[in-house]
């Protein structure tokens, strides 16, 4: 029996499921009969449970239920042990009523269990013939294309070959034509060269008469210039004796006149120098009258000398004159005669001049007629080489001619070996091409017929798997009820049990345990509804009032301020018990978590990943808070001496406080040093996923899902009848299916587009984690500091409050900082919650079966905005539950994505994740492993973890795992 029941859907091979097996004692009831009697056949497990037989504690043998959630008793022999109970029945029917209780009960769950290994088998063989019909589909389309292309390929190819032939045709034809061009060519060649070689003799003829002419003429032409050369030279004699004349002629005349004015001075001259004659004649005759007037001659005396040098000037002037008027004469002389000769040589030049004149014109007029003859025969020769020029010219162009003829001949016979070529290429091309073609068409009949069979089992599968969820839904209905009336039997048996203990007295150690698990339950309760309220004014005395505080009291003590010491003694009596509150229930909560995560680390499945991430991470978390609380009780213990009367407190009690500090402080240090260097390299590893993809969210997931579905099925439907006709596939449906196929293929990018967006979501946590362990790092590296400086302060090593202040600053700025961040962020986080309900809200399917995330108690029901696209809670509702930090958020944005990431990567089997291809959910659980969330996270096997994600009884588990998956980032 004990194998019977740990056969589940896990451990069954993947065939038909196996049948049950029945009791071979007698003859089972019918099922109606098991579930109406399902109750009474709990009673006795029921009441062997409460009785708790020490048989059962040390066996401990769990059967594992094919929900993989629930436990049973490990035997049969187990199930049926009842020691401590006395009842007034008859045994054996006692015992038939256990066994029937748990055969029925059993039966209910092998029924669920069946029930799931079909919907999970068919939902498997829907996925895997989904995928075969896409990928099928899409091979068909392609391998049709390219069928068509290469049919079109071989149709092209072959008016290639015909247009090659008809060229090879064409270029034959002008070959001939060429060829014969250029043979006429050649003899137009020939004769051109005959008459250029006739202008060529008559041109060296011409030329040669030409050149002797031009000779001639030249001779001519030297003559003449030699003769102009002479008249010239005559011309300038005649010139320069004229103007020799002429100076002559100009120079006698100016002579003449100078004659003239040196005969008038002259003549002047003579009559002054008479009239002064005349005047000595008339001053003799009048001397003796001068003597009488020897007065008056002495004042006259001046008078006479100068009159005597008047005459004396005016004789010398004279000569002078008369020396002028000889020299004038013979210049003038001088000068006719030399105008006299000049005009003889003049004469003489001038006959010269005639002469060469005349020999000049003679000569001009021989080089004319000499260049007249010489310009005739240059005419005829230059006629005679343009004559030769354009016969040898026409010879070049009837070469040219010839050369391009044959030149065009050979282009066009190669051109015919070419497109001969060509056409046997083409030919050959075109063979291959229909090969092709034909062996696409094998193919894309092949992928068509292999799709239709693959879309028939798609459906197929489909309607199996509907009916096995029919049946499954059945089943856990059926099981529900034997679960109701085995409760109810349950609590009869528990009643009857203890009214059996009570008889017997053998329940109070029992009692006594349960009150003691009672009581660390209710403990561990109180704990955890305490810490969150307990942390907001531990914050605030630690990051807000202490630094302060510490600064002043230090000051004070070095100053000797007793007043400011004992206000601040009475402000850390207020401030240490709120601390110690704090890190004690944190201590209590790191031991329940501890000890709860001892007993299930050993689990498997998407919540056991919790419990043995706690195993190892809440000791240091439980040393933190610890040694904390240890701190806080020191803190207490020097406040109160110093509320005693000692200000100064206990320096042993200081340093052991310092010294905590630096502990504890260190351990999150390493801690956060680790996490750093991790954090790093995840988030490294995190964004090389759905690389290249834009992170969008312009729909719903679900909204997605659906027409994905849709459009699954009816590609499937499309896909189906594609190999029905023999004579190919119908056009109609081979448009179907390639716009069925467009459509899924954007649906798919969609959903790449969400994936890629919580990428984006992961990515973004990861840096802002990195900076937060950054900040609290450098926080308790300053804590660290700060401990130093309380073991010195205790010592007297430090006095006064600048070293306190600038290590407890650092400490509460950083720290206080982090934790003020984070506290707004929740906050708003429960603002949002109420003030905006449907921003976050669930955009997938649920877990059939429970319930939806409860909204915040609000005094008024959300309302539609005005755009009716969303509900907005009260403003004051959502302050309300901003303020409220005794719980987190039930469903927010860190929620959202993990049921997004989970409906993608989950399997068929899952109505959330019915319709992702294959494809992508691959991709989505690699992103899954990439969040620490994989088998060896899950201690499962790969095969156990696929079929966990395809268990729909694990979404919820799966979900919150995810989410605390993307709560540690």
């Amino acid at each position: 029996m004990s194998d019977r029941l740990n056969q589940t859907h896990r451990h069954r091979p993947a065939g038909a499921a196996p049948a049950r097996p029945r009791p071979q004692g007698r003859q089972q009831p019918p099922l109606a009969s098991l579930q109406a009697a399902a109750g009474n056949r709990a009673v006795t497990t029921a009441i062997q449970r409460a009785a708790g037989t020490a048989a059962q504690r040390a066996t401990d043998t769990a059967v594992q239920r094919a929900t993989d959630t629930a436990q049973l008793p490990g035997t049969a022999a187990h199930d049926l042990e009842i020691t401590p109970v006395t009842e007034t029945g008859r045994p054996g029917d006692e015992a038939r009523r256990v066994e029937d209780a748990t055969a029925g009960r059993q039966e209910a769950v092998d029924d669920v269990a069946e029930a799931k290994t079909k919907v999970s088998d068919a939902s498997r063989a829907r996925a895997d013939a989904a995928a075969e019909v896409w990928t099928w589909s899409g091979t068909a389309a392609e391998a049709r294309k390219k069928e068509t292309a290469a049919r079109g390929r071989a149709q092209e190819l072959e008016g290639e070959v015909g247009a090659a032939e008809r060229g090879q045709r064409e270029s034959l034809e002008e070959a001939q034509e060429f060829t014969g061009r250029a043979n006429a060519a050649t003899e137009r060649q020939r004769g051109s060269l005959e008459a250029a070689t006739r202008h060529g003799e008559t041109e060296e003829q011409k030329g040669a008469a030409a050149r002797a002419a031009r000779e001639e003429a030249a001779g001519f032409t030297r003559e003449a210039e030699a003769a102009e050369k002479k008249r010239k030279a005559a011309e300038d004699l005649v010139a320069v004796l004229s103007t020799t004349i002429a100076d002559a002629r100009k120079s006698q005349a100016e002579a003449e006149e100078r004659v003239r004015r040196f005969t008038r001075q002259a003549e002047e001259a003579a009559a002054e120098l008479k009239a002064a004659d005349e005047a000595a004649r008339t001053a003799g005759a009048t001397e003796d009258k001068a003597q009488e007037q020897a007065a008056e001659a002495e004042v006259e005396a001046e008078s006479e000398e100068q009159f005597a040098q008047s005459m004396r000037k005016r004789t010398v002037e004279l000569a002078q004159a008369l020396k002028g008027v000889k020299g004038a004469r013979e210049e003038a002389q001088e000068k006719g005669e030399e105008a006299e000769g000049a005009g003889a040589s003049r004469a003489k030049a001038e006959e010269d001049q005639e002469e060469a004149a005349r020999l000049r014109d003679e000569a001009d007029r021989s080089a004319r007629e000499s260049a007249d003859l010489a310009e005739k025969l240059d005419r005829e020769a230059r006629a005679a080489t343009e004559a030769r020029e354009a016969a040898e010219q026409a010879a070049a162009r009837h070469e040219g001619d010839a050369k391009d003829a044959h030149g065009k001949a050979e282009k066009a016979r190669a051109e015919a070996a070419a497109y001969a070529k060509t056409a046997g290429d083409k030919q050959t091309e075109r063979d291959a091409a229909l090969a092709r073609a034909t062996e696409h068409g094998q193919e894309a009949a092949e992928a068509r017929q292999r799709a239709a069979v693959a879309a028939q089992g798609q459906l197929g599968q489909g309607a199996t798997e509907s009916t096995a969820r029919t049946t499954l839904a059945a089943a856990k209905e059926t099981k529900k009820k034997a679960e109701e009336k085995a409760a109810e039997e349950k609590a009869a048996g528990e009643k009857k049990a203890a009214e059996a203990a009570a008889k017997t007295g053998g329940s109070a150690r029992n009692g006594a345990a349960r009150a003691a698990d009672g009581a660390g339950h209710a403990v561990k309760k109180a704990s955890a509804k305490t810490k969150p309220w307990a942390d907001v004014p531990d914050t605030a005395a630690l990051r807000v009032t202490a630094p302060p505080g510490g600064v002043y009291s230090a000051e004070a003590a070095k100053h000797a301020d007793s007043g400011t010491v004992r206000a601040n003694v009475i402000q850390q009596n207020v401030e240490n018990p709120i601390n110690l509150v704090s890190d004690a229930t944190g201590t209590v909560n790191d031991i329940a978590t501890i000890k709860e995560a001892a007993g299930k680390r050993h689990e498997s499945g998407p919540a056991s990943h919790g419990h043995r991430k706690n195993w190892v991470g809440k000791p240091l978390g439980l040393a933190t808070n610890s040694q904390m609380a240890a701190n806080d009780v020191l803190k207490i213990a020097n406040t109160g001496t110093k509320t005693a009367g000692d200000v100064a407190g206990v320096a042993a009690l200081g340093d052991a406080g310092g010294a905590l500090t630096i502990s504890f402080s260190a351990l999150v240090a390493a801690r956060d040093t680790m996490v750093i260097k991790n954090t790093h390299a995840q988030r490294k590893e995190l964004k090389d996923h759905f690389r290249g993809v834009a992170a969008k969210r312009d729909r719903k997931l679900q909204d997605v899902l659906n027409d994905l579905g849709t459009e699954t099925t009816g590609l499937a439907q499309a896909s189906s009848s594609l190999g029905n006709s023999l004579d190919g596939p119908d056009p109609k449906a081979l448009e179907e299916i390639e716009r069925r196929r467009t459509r899924i293929d954007g649906l798919r990018t969609e959903m790449l587009e969400h994936m890629a967006s919580a990428r984006e979501y992961v990515v973004h946590k990861k840096k802002w984690k990195l900076g937060h362990r950054f900040a609290n790092l450098t926080g308790n590296l300053a804590r660290i500091a700060a401990g130093a400086v309380a073991i010195a302060a205790a010592t007297g090593a430090v006095t006064g409050g600048v070293a306190p202040g600038v290590a407890g600053g650092l400490t509460a700025g950083f720290l206080g900082g982090l934790a003020a961040k984070k506290g707004v962020k929740k906050a708003n986080k429960r603002y949002i919650s109420v003030r905006q309900p449907d921003r976050y809200a669930r955009t997938t399917l649920a877990q059939e079966g429970t319930e939806e995330a409860k909204e915040p108690e609000t005094s008024e029901a959300p309302r539609m905005s005005k755009d009716g696209t969303s509900r907005r809670g009260r403003r004051r509702d959502a302050w309300k539950e901003a303020l409220t930090v005794s719980h987190p958020v039930k469903q927010g944005k860190r929620q959202l994505r993990a049921q997004e990431i989970y409906a993608v990567a989950a399997g068929p089997a899952v109505p959330v994740g019915k319709d992702v291809p294959d494809d992508i959910r691959r991709e989505a659980r690699d992103f899954l492993k990439a969040l620490k969330c994989g088998p060896e996270h899950h201690n499962q096997k790969p095969e156990e973890w696929e079929a966990s994600l395809n268990d729909p009884d694990q979404q919820k588990d799966w979900e919150e795992a995810i989410a605390k998956q993307l709560a540690s980032l």
